[in-house]
């Protein structure tokens, strides 16, 4: 009786996140979830490098090509899964957001593309944008969290220049804008479970902090329109309001160095208060028909001791903000934006993205919407790491074969979790000196990467010895 093969780790993590999507042919998803997990043990390797055989290779190219392979399709299980997970979080659920360029500069022309960058003839690229879910881990006064997935993302190519005299709507009709938009629009977080949404200043828009609200989720935006406070009888800004207001307490918050560096601690001060903000003129509406918003503001300063660089934050929020605790909670979840840039750095630098050398931009969309889901295990496992430390080592992901090939490679003790991190960064390039604090993102990714090709060793030697005694 033929022995049935034993399935690695990444095809059931494939196989849960992609096997069930529907591409009107079981071949084809079975396709792509074999795609999946050969992205995630050969991590930034080129497509034609990921199998052994030109037939595979060359299906894969003919996969991305066809039409049903879009960003919405190939991630609806994933979303799927992530929207469960959101619900089912017992704590805050942050949905964290931000966009990002990818660029094809001074390559030959890829059908699909538009203009990126600085704007010239030679560069090309299109706009990823993300939304990010993590729930809170509670512990102690630090914020840890736990990836939940991908809820939605969005890829948005820029239309060319408009002609002189060319209105726009005659060329296109959606603008950069409207991403934050689409998150409410689409319903891409569950709307009966008031989800944070965290975004950064070009999500300052009216219309984003009044349809969220209206959805029934909260917002953490940071301020880059500085409007006007209507209740004060003189004519004061937000930015002047607060800065008149002294602090009311202080925190202080994690910066990230280097990787591979410690991380610097920082004292920031911190006032609040609730105002209502004049609305915005706006095409068909006469001047004060639009409603106030009513916002809390949260200002955040302080000084880094060692750069003696300045930081400041206003943050707009729509969350009660009655104390000093309250106040600290909005600033660290703010802080913590500093997750979905790691994201999108994993997806362009870990996965290399924007070295894939597809002639289409829906092959790029197809290729970039699965790296978009094998990047969020490597953060994953990061932040997995951080949580709890000095757990013991079964808590780390790996289990008892995994820990003990680790430690006989290594001929370490692997006591704790972070004895695995460690252990990890080291095969990844990390030299665990004293100074060097732990092993970052990408040196985890590498270290992750070598260490399943030890394993897929060490499990051919076990099976090579039960045949042959």
């Amino acid at each position: 009786m033929k022995k049935s093969k034993i399935k690695s780790k990444t095809l059931i993590w494939a196989e849960k996140h992609f096997g069930t999507v529907d591409l009107y042919d079981k071949r084809r998803t079975k396709r792509l979830t074999n795609i999946a997990s050969k992205l995630s043990e050969n991590k930034g390797s080129s497509l034609a490098r990921l199998f052994d055989g030109w037939y595979d290779t060359k299906a894969t190219y003919n996969l991305l090509k066809l039409d049903v392979m879009t960003p919405d399709i190939i991630q609806s299980t994933h979303r799927e899964r992530t929207m469960e997970s959101m619900q089912a979080w017992p704590n805050d659920v942050l949905a964290i957001e931000d966009s990002s360029e990818l660029e094809w500069n001074h390559n030959k022309k890829i059908e699909g593309l538009g203009p990126i960058g600085s704007g010239r003839k030679c560069d090309q690229g299109f706009i990823l944008h993300s939304t990010l879910a993590v729930g809170v881990v509670n512990k102690g006064e630090d914020c840890f969290f736990k990836i939940l997935g991908l809820p939605f993302q969005q890829y948005y190519v820029r239309p060319p220049k408009r002609k002189k005299r060319q209105k726009r709507s005659q060329t296109y009709a959606p603008i950069e804008t409207d991403l934050w938009r689409e998150v409410i629009n689409q319903k891409a977080i569950p709307a009966d479970r008031k989800i944070i949404r965290v975004c950064d200043r070009a999500a300052d828009i009216y219309e984003v902090m009044q349809e969220t609200r209206e959805y029934g989720s909260s917002h953490i935006i940071r301020l880059k329109h500085n409007r006007k406070v209507v209740e004060t009888e003189e004519d004061i800004q937000v930015k002047s309001l607060m800065q008149q207001t002294p602090s009311f307490g202080e925190t202080s918050i994690q910066k990230r160095g280097r990787e591979g560096t410690k991380k610097q601690t920082i004292i920031l001060q911190l006032n609040w208060q609730k105002v209502t903000l004049k609305a915005p003129a706006r095409p068909g509406f006469y001047a004060g028909e639009l409603p106030g918003l009513e916002e809390n503001v949260v200002h955040v300063w302080g000084t880094n001791p060692e750069t003696k660089e300045l930081i400041e934050w206003f943050l707009y929020t729509d969350l009660a903000v009655d104390s000093l605790q309250d106040a600290i909670k909005i600033a660290k979840y703010y802080a913590c934006r500093w997750i979905i840039e790691d994201y999108h750095k994993a997806i362009k630098t870990g996965m290399r993205a924007e070295k894939l050398q597809l002639e289409t931009a829906h092959a790029l969309f197809a290729a970039i919407a699965i790296m978009s889901v094998v990047a969020l295990r490597l953060v994953d496992l990061r932040e997995a790491l951080r949580i709890n430390p000095d757990h013991a080592a079964s808590e780390s992901g790996l289990d008892d074969f995994e820990l003990k090939i680790l430690g006989a490679y290594l001929n370490r003790e692997l006591k704790t979790v972070r004895c695995v991190a460690l252990a990890i960064g080291r095969l990844g390039g990390h030299q665990n000196r004293r100074g060097d604090g732990m092993p970052g993102l990408l040196t985890l990714w590498l270290g992750m990467s070598r260490f399943i090709n030890i394993l897929e060793g060490a499990r051919l030697n076990e099976q090579l010895n039960e045949k042959f005694g």
